[in-house]
């Protein structure tokens, strides 16, 4: 039942000459997920991109992996005690998502698909029983898999996730969504034709210290806010098929979102590539919202120290974010700032003072991932929506794809307003 898949990033290759972009076209992304050499203001990229061999999803006639058989072989929902989930890519988020869902009840991982006999033979280790295999179209036809878990390479993602969805699976995909516009918007809508649950693993917006930053910021306790900062650094792992934008920094862009609620009006960004001539590995990005308030996101894989941090700045008082803190990771600031500060001394220059209150609330400690799984579990069971749905994901989607596209122009401003609006 279907050939051999690629779960493994794009090889190199050569880009077509032909493919100019003049008005009204639309460029192809290459293997670092950026939009192309010439860019128009806003580029919604068609589902194109390079694999070589066996395609993932390879062509199939209507009753092997067709959307009328599978949906008839899919159990009742009602029938349902423990939730069947397929795992398609065992690299290291795979092995995480294994471990996550192997801690939870009501839910058990009956199959796993990977070309790597190696990442295969490593989750046989770790989950006893687990029944493996090369071929995703055996996969989805498993009368025992309820739902599919996507953890490939971020370039594969869109083929296996529409698989799964035209097989009436419900679907959890690891963050991106894509790296394409076009795609993402295309797995939204097939999700809601379908009626499957589609979530996207923006694992922050399922992290307690995050949540209770956005009540925070939500009820107005820190004043107008004035600006964001975020910073996500380490020192690797270097990736291949995408680059630091897509790999680290969607993940701020998710909480950005999560935390104003609208839209950025623009993104102006700047990125290089020390390591390899293909893929960012620093970026640093600018975001511009309607109401004036500013964010800015800094990224790379070459930082000595690892670094997850976000300062929120208001009118009245400061918030600061640390994911590495576990005992303190949110501390409220009354801002405590002098306007027009005078110093006698040198002494009293770098004496730093600060008057105001520093509140640490307590927030209660859990592994976001397995929030997320269990967020997910329950939907699938109680078919109430998700909190970081398709259309959650597309919006993510549209705003690294404005990131890398301001990347590629040097900077240059890229206006989001219209294209985020379509959407809704």
């Amino acid at each position: 039942m279907g050939g051999e898949i690629s779960l493994e990033g794009p090889v190199e290759g050569e880009r077509d000459p032909a493919n100019q972009v003049v008005e009204g076209d639309q460029p192809h992304p290459d293997e670092c997920g950026h939009p192309g050499e010439a860019l128009p203001a806003f580029a919604h990229e068609p589902a194109h991109g390079r694999t070589t061999g066996q395609p993932l999803i390879p062509d199939r006639p209507t009753g092997s992996l067709g959307r009328a058989q599978a949906i008839t072989e899919e159990r009742p929902r009602h029938q349902i005690v423990t939730v069947g989930i397929g795992l398609v890519g065992c690299g290291r988020w795979g092995l995480n998502y294994l471990r996550a869902f192997s801690e939870i009840d009501g839910c058990r991982i009956v199959a796993a698909c990977d070309l790597s006999a190696d990442r295969l033979n490593e989750a046989q280790r770790r989950l006893a029983g687990l029944r493996t295999g090369t071929d995703v179209g055996e996969l989805l036809a498993a009368r025992d898999v309820d739902a599919i878990v996507v953890a490939t390479d971020a370039s594969r993602h869109y083929e296996v996730a529409r698989a799964a969805l035209e097989a009436g699976k419900d679907c959890l995909v690891e963050k991106p969504l894509t790296t394409d516009v076009d795609q993402a918007r295309e797995l939204r809508d097939l999700a809601g034709r379908m009626q499957r649950l589609l979530m996207v693993g923006h694992v922050f917006r399922y992290n307690p210290g995050i949540n209770h930053l956005q009540k925070v910021i939500g009820s107005g306790a820190l004043g107008q806010l004035e600006y964001l900062t975020f910073t996500r650094t380490n020192l690797g792992p270097i990736r291949s098929d995408v680059n630091v934008v897509w790999d680290l920094m969607t993940h701020d862009v998710s909480i950005l979102l999560h935390f104003l609620n609208q839209a950025p009006a623009w993104v102006s960004a700047q990125g290089a590539s020390f390591l390899s001539s293909r893929c960012e590995d620093v970026a640093f990005a600018t975001l511009g919202f309607d109401d004036g308030v500013v964010a800015n996101i800094r990224a790379s894989w070459l930082d000595p120290r690892k670094v997850r941090e976000i300062t929120v700045v208001g009118s009245g008082k400061m918030a600061f974010f640390n994911d590495l803190e576990t005992q303190e990771p949110v501390r409220i600031f009354d801002k405590g700032a002098m306007r027009e500060p005078s110093y006698e001394s040198f002494g009293e220059f770098k004496l730093v003072t600060r008057t105001g209150d520093v509140v640490s609330p307590a927030i209660p400690a859990s592994e976001p991932l397995k929030n997320q799984c269990q967020h997910f579990l329950r939907s699938v069971l109680t078919r109430q929506p998700v909190l970081s749905d398709g259309n959650d994901g597309l919006r993510v989607v549209e705003v690294v794809v404005a990131i890398n596209q301001s990347i590629a122009r040097r900077g240059v401003p890229i206006m989001l307003r219209s294209a985020l609006a379509d959407a809704a």
